[in-house]
């Protein structure tokens, strides 16, 4: 899953990318102008997996993981962001918008002055705007071609007259159909948003964007970006002293993942053996044969069952085969829901 990180200019995004990821892209003054998008793996952490790969020991280890992109961005002169900058933005599964809550005299913030509440409209309006010219093009290009009377053409007059009013789509006004239709426009507004609050030692007061967020359905999160930034590029074993002084039991990657996992919904199932145990994250409501699919397209085309057992029968069992001979271990057809935790054997013929 890759996950898009924006924000206004001096709003911490590449601290908060930092803090997420442990990596040490410059920051500020001393990025030069960076042009380059600052990109890193990480792993997302499941204590299930590595339970059930102590069984086996396999020769590979794989968790699921999410792709952060630190974004490079251009700004226009009212200070939001350019339409033509967030091209790159629209392959996102996901973007988390960076807001600034903290006030640093040597970090002077782009507009007159520090308001958590404006910056996040400033970056919605941007969002909003270059979806609307998307939009509005390709409805353009339909009327010109006398397309009038598609699915497309109708959904489209009704995005524009949204966004028209200053209104994001949602992450729900596509149903599934229409998402397949309009896959390749990448509406921002349409995506999953999260908005990162960053504070920092002298925190900015934001109850009324915490409202506004959750009148949305926006999902937000606060991180003190600076400290965090600074712990998550020490060795794990000395990160543990620094957040608890911060009153806290994980670092900002762990609580920000779950939070993400959370929002949109996703699960892990997991296959096991002695060359690779591995997480493979799925929507809610995947069926076996959909999993089947995302392990590799053959398994789904000559998908015959699942054998499936709960990750903790597996490992009170031993292993995958003592669950079966334990009766732990039930076969389930096409249309089964995978369920978090579940650990699955694809049994197939091509």
């Amino acid at each position: 899953m890759e996950t898009a990180i924006i924000g206004l200019a001096r709003s911490g995004k590449t601290t908060i990318f930092n803090a997420l990821t442990g990596q040490a892209a410059l920051t500020g003054d001393a990025a030069g102008g960076r042009k380059q998008a600052a990109l890193s793996e990480v792993k997302v952490p499941d204590e299930r997996l590595d339970k059930l790969a102590s069984l086996y020991e396999p020769k590979k280890l794989t968790h699921a993981s999410v792709l952060f992109k630190d974004l490079p961005l251009d700004h226009d002169e009212e200070g939001g962001i350019t339409a033509a900058s967030l091209a790159d933005v629209r392959r996102a599964d996901a973007v988390a918008i960076v807001i600034r809550a903290f006030s640093n005299d040597s970090v002077m913030p782009a507009l007159k002055d520090s308001a958590p509440l404006r910056d996040l409209r400033k970056v919605t309006d941007s969002l909003v705007f270059g979806d609307y010219e998307i939009a509005e093009k390709r409805l353009e290009r339909l009327d010109k071609e006398a397309k009038r009377d598609t699915r497309e053409y109708h959904l489209l007059r009704q995005i524009v007259d949204r966004l028209g009013t200053g209104t994001p789509l949602g992450a729900g006004f596509f149903s599934a159909e229409d998402a397949r239709i309009f896959a390749g426009f990448g509406f921002l507004t349409a995506k999953p948003l999260f908005v990162i609050i960053n504070t920092g030692g002298t925190s900015l007061a934001h109850e009324d964007l915490l409202r506004q967020a959750a009148e949305s359905g926006t999902d937000s999160f606060d991180i003190r970006g600076d400290l965090e930034m600074e712990i998550a590029q020490l060795p794990p074993a000395d990160q543990k002293d620094f957040l608890a002084d911060m009153g806290l039991e994980e670092p900002a990657k762990n609580r920000f993942l779950r939070h993400v996992y959370s929002t949109l919904h996703l699960v892990s199932f997991f296959t096991v053996g002695d060359d690779e145990c591995k997480a493979w994250s799925i929507r809610e409501g995947t069926t076996a044969v959909a999993a089947a699919g995302e392990i590799h397209s053959d398994l789904a085309k000559g998908f015959i069952r699942a054998e499936v057992a709960r990750w903790q029968d597996v490992v009170e069992s031993g292993d995958f085969a003592a669950a079966k001979k334990a009766n732990k271990l039930r076969l389930e057809g096409k249309e089964y829901v995978v369920r978090d935790g579940d650990v699955l054997l694809i049994r197939f013929n091509v």
